[in-house]
């Protein structure tokens, strides 16, 4: 009672006589993401000095401990300054300069903030208040939660002004939209982040507001019941886990286990030993005709839910294409496919129920049988996916709702297969899913990143994922715009619209292809060989887009190279956007360099009697500088380059399988100079070019 009568008589002394109001000016462009849902901005702000401290109430300063931190951090690396934190045992009065992070239940902090127009009623345990004026700065909440969210905003609203750090006066109440705002992250195909790394996706990702990270498992955990399954080399042990659910629940993060218990077996179901399991030999899909399948799955879990103390299991469930073409085929032509299906999830259902955890499932099959949907518990929760960007997702959303059930609505960043993530489509997929997730009650939603080549690098898809977390919190359809124009400062700490042009410049690349209607996959593209014929079609078919394409790379990397040092947060995202931007050059190049040898070789085929000339076009394919060096060289150096980036993020296990794409077409274009120098030599000797179809090249001009 000492020392909350202490804190209590610290508001009385040192807040109370100045609760003047203040008269409201005009807003101004704070650049916060996720937007806070009241904001007024006032005349003025709230400056730290070198006296200042941040004064956490006693009774809650281990659970407040990492709030204070990150803002102390924040203030050191924006202002160099070391901030103590202190708590209500201190003679407070005699500090000139204090952050007040308080809990609600203290009446005088409460009977502050109403004076000041925030009133506490209706945001929640994961609401905040925050109120900063010349002399006072404060964030208040219910519960620690809601208080380190307050925190998170505060970190965005401190800049220097005239070489001042400071705080803008502003009066804030904000809460979520959606009591759950997630991001999950594919590690079963191929990259497998490091815990070092999965610590600073979820250290990151709290600092939007996300509170749910989910890890997407088929074969990666070192299960104790199933020990051929994971890679030893790489796979998530006990230990890690337990590290990674204590790190995230400081920061007010519950990790999610999804472990696939249907389709996507396919890396436990190849070996023998569960041939008998296997809806197909060596297939993907868990029969559901066995006893054996159940014995695995309640095994798995034994080993998985102990590590987990959230409330939430995941079951997946998706694309089951091979039910019924299987073991299944006449159970399923009794009494139909649906119904197989959902028998399989009620009876998961029933073996995980005396973990007492809320089960959620991916809805893609499901929602084709809604007449069927009743065999479901009514307790589990259907999470719905698309990454289209369709103007509406009611269709796949409202079946669940209308049966009964919970739904947590999963949008994309859409990262995968792609050389740079697909942000155009990815943040309209995300507004309008999430949109129509709270119009029609979501409970929360799920961003999913996915490597279904294996190659994807997480830090491209950061803008995505922030996007997510401004959308999941705030109400009703965001704005992509105001997130562009938010981005630079709220993620870099960036003054300035450098990081968002050169995200911009990088999705040059997909709207170039878009406008002439190519809607491959660009990794795909990267790695085709242009010397076939079918290489060669695509090539012919890709000019038009190449010259956009490379301008949009090379625009963003002259920005990145020269700017890199205004990213004052969060520095180390610009690597993986150097990489991407290089992977879009050097495919650009392979498309106009293709042209050109084609080009260049057809000319001296087609005047073989013109010595110089046929020298001169050679020369321009292969020589010490010339195109072919060019295509190889850049392939070379981008494998390198995409090594050291790999290892900053994921365990060495399954590079290698990326490197060797990269080994393959250099390779080619190696070929491809030993074979042009060949023919230069073969024409010395007899005044005669092979035929351009002999080398590859495919393109009459």
């Amino acid at each position: 009672m000492k020392t909350r009568a202490l804190f209590l008589l610290f508001v009385l002394l040192f807040l109370i006589p100045f609760v003047a109001a203040e008269t409201p000016g005009t807003e101004s462009p704070l650049k916060l993401i996720p937007e806070p849902k009241e904001v007024q901005v006032h005349d003025g702000s709230f400056r730290v000095r070198p006296t200042t401290r941040i004064l956490v109430e006693f009774g809650h300063q281990a659970e407040d401990r990492i709030a204070a931190e990150t803002l102390a951090e924040e203030i050191h690396d924006q202002s160099g300054l070391k901030v103590n934190i202190t708590g209500s045992k201190e003679k407070t009065r005699q500090v000139r300069s204090t952050i007040v992070l308080a809990r609600l239940q203290d009446r005088s902090v409460k009977d502050f903030l109403e004076a000041k127009g925030l009133k506490a009623d209706s945001i929640g345990d994961q609401g905040y208040l925050l109120f900063s004026d010349k002399s006072h700065l404060i964030v208040a909440a219910n519960t620690g939660q809601g208080l380190f969210y307050g925190v998170q905003t505060l970190r965005q609203l401190l800049r220097k002004d005239d070489g001042k750090l400071v705080c803008p006066a502003v009066a804030i109440r904000d809460w979520p939209s959606m009591e759950w705002r997630g991001v999950q992250d594919d590690l079963s195909r191929g990259p497998i982040p490091t815990e070092d790394f999965m610590k600073r996706q979820i250290r990151t990702l709290a600092a939007y507001k996300v509170n749910m990270f989910a890890l997407y498992m088929e074969h990666v955990f070192d299960f104790a019941s199933q020990p051929l399954v994971a890679p030893k080399e790489a796979a998530l042990t006990p230990q890690e886990i337990k590290a990674l659910v204590d790190y995230a629940q400081d920061r007010y993060v519950t990790i999610l286990p999804e472990q696939q218990t249907f389709g996507h077996l396919h890396h436990m179901l190849k070996y023998e030993i569960y041939a008998d399991v296997a809806e197909r030999p060596h297939g993907h899909v868990l029969t559901p005709t066995k006893e054996r399948s159940y014995d695995i799955i309640k095994a798995m879990y034994a080993d998985l839910v102990p590590l987990f103390p959230g409330p939430f299991l995941h079951v997946g469930g998706d694309e089951t294409f091979e039910l019924g073409h299987g073991q299944t085929a006449a159970r399923v032509a009794e009494v139909g496919l649906g119904r197989v299906y959902l028998e399989h999830m009620q009876k998961v259902s029933a073996i995980l129920q005396p973990y007492h955890k809320q089960l959620m499932f991916w809805g893609d099959i499901a929602l084709k049988y809604p007449q069927l949907l009743d065999i479901l518990p009514k307790d589990i929760i259907a999470v719905p996916w698309d990454y289209d960007p369709r103007p509406s997702f009611e269709s796949i959303i409202k079946p669940y709702r209308d049966a009964g059930l919970r739904v947590i609505v999963a949008p994309g960043a859409n990262n995968w297969n792609q050389i740079w993530p697909d942000l155009d489509a990815s943040f309209v997929n995300i507004r309008n899913f999430v949109r129509d997730g709270q119009k029609l009650g979501a409970m929360g939603m799920l961003n999913t990143t996915w490597n279904d080549d294996g190659e994807s690098l997480y830090g491209m898809a950061w803008p995505a994922l922030i996007f997510g977390a401004a959308a999941g919190w705030q109400a009703g359809e965001s704005n992509i715009d105001d997130f562009k124009n938010a981005y630079d400062w709220a993620f870099y700490r960036n003054g300035d619209a450098t990081f968002r042009d050169a995200m911009e410049n990088l999705d040059h690349g997909h709207q170039a292809l878009a406008k002439i209607k190519v809607d491959n996959e660009t990794d795909d593209l990267f790695w085709i060989d242009p010397f076939t014929p079918e290489g060669a079609r695509m090539m012919q078919r890709l000019a038009p887009a190449a010259p956009e394409m490379r301008l949009g790379a090379e625009h963003a990397l002259e920005s990145l190279y020269r700017n890199a040092a205004k990213a004052h947060a969060n520095q180390n995202t610009l690597a993986d956007m150097i990489v991407g931007a290089w992977r879009w050059d050097t495919l650009g190049m392979k498309v106009e360099f293709t042209q050109e040898i084609n080009q260049f070789y057809w000319d001296a085929f087609q005047n073989q009697a013109d010595r110089d000339r046929v020298d001169n076009d050679l020369a321009e394919i292969t020589e010490t500088n010339a195109r072919l060096e060019d295509l190889r060289d850049a392939t070379t150096r981008l494998s390198g380059m995409y090594r050291e980036a790999w290892l900053r993020e994921y365990n060495p296990f399954w590079l290698d399988n990326v490197l060797v794409r990269y080994d393959t077409l250099a390779r080619e274009f190696q070929k491809k100079i030993v074979a042009v120098r060949q023919a230069r030599r073969q024409y010395d000797a007899t005044k005669t070019l092979a035929p351009p179809q002999e080398l590859g090249f495919y393109l009459q001009p």
